[in-house]
């Protein structure tokens, strides 16, 4: 007996649709000229939305007036300083937890996570170029170091495919270039917030938000 044959819809629904949410425009450049670049095959599209969002409700109030569906939503957080206010951890804490419960949430088929940068993502920047990394007490220091052995860094690159384009050819040195660090100064609200490997200085979660979405499948 013939198989009965897909309908359109059902074909089009292969592609990969990833909310992003950011802290700002750089991590939504990176998403946009590079990870929608290296992800993304025609045997597997990926489509990366990134948007600056600092609340779980907005990501929510975003995916009801979108006709798409979206089968993870993610947030890519820096911490940014080593000494945090305990407002400022149990803010963290609390939007970890709201993404935690959504992604447990039988009605809600879509994947949840949060993923770190410390102090920012311009540390995951540097691995692109070199494999040693160094402790830094705020962003700004992070900034410094990858202009050190990137002199043509500037905020927010990239801005165009063609900035992208040494990024993309990098990426995946970048990511072996975290599997060799070996980091061991945690920092001091490490034990407060659960994440994907140890809350160190410095560190990225970028390796393992790369890995998520290569895993994702479309919700059918």
């Amino acid at each position: 007996m013939a198989r009965p044959k897909k309908s359109g819809s059902s074909l089009r629904r292969k592609k990969i649709n990833v909310l992003l949410a950011c802290d700002g425009q750089t991590e939504q450049n990176y998403a946009k000229f590079v990870l929608n670049e290296c992800l993304s095959s025609k045997e597997n599209p990926v489509v990366i939305t990134p948007k600056t969002f600092t609340r779980v409700d907005q990501a929510l109030r975003y995916m009801d007036r979108d006709p798409k569906t979206f089968d993870a939503v993610l947030f890519l957080r820096d911490l940014e300083n080593t000494q945090l206010s305990q407002t400022q951890i149990n803010n963290l804490k609390a939007e970890l937890d709201q993404v935690t419960k959504l992604g447990k949430m039988k009605r809600e088929k879509s994947k949840w996570a949060v993923f770190y940068n410390y102090p920012a993502i311009e540390i995951w920047y540097t691995l692109h170029f070199c494999d040693k990394i160094y402790a830094c007490k705020n962003a700004s220091d992070s900034e410094r170091q990858l202009k050190a052995i990137f002199p043509e860094y500037e905020k927010p690159m990239p801005r165009s495919k063609k900035e992208a384009e040494i990024f993309c050819l990098n990426m995946d040195k970048a990511i072996e270039h975290d599997k060799k660090l070996n980091i061991s100064a945690k920092l001091p609200y490490a034990t407060q917030i659960k994440s994907h490997k140890p809350l160190t200085n410095p560190m990225t979660e970028l390796p393992e938000l790369i890995e998520f979405i290569k895993k994702l499948k479309p919700i059918s």
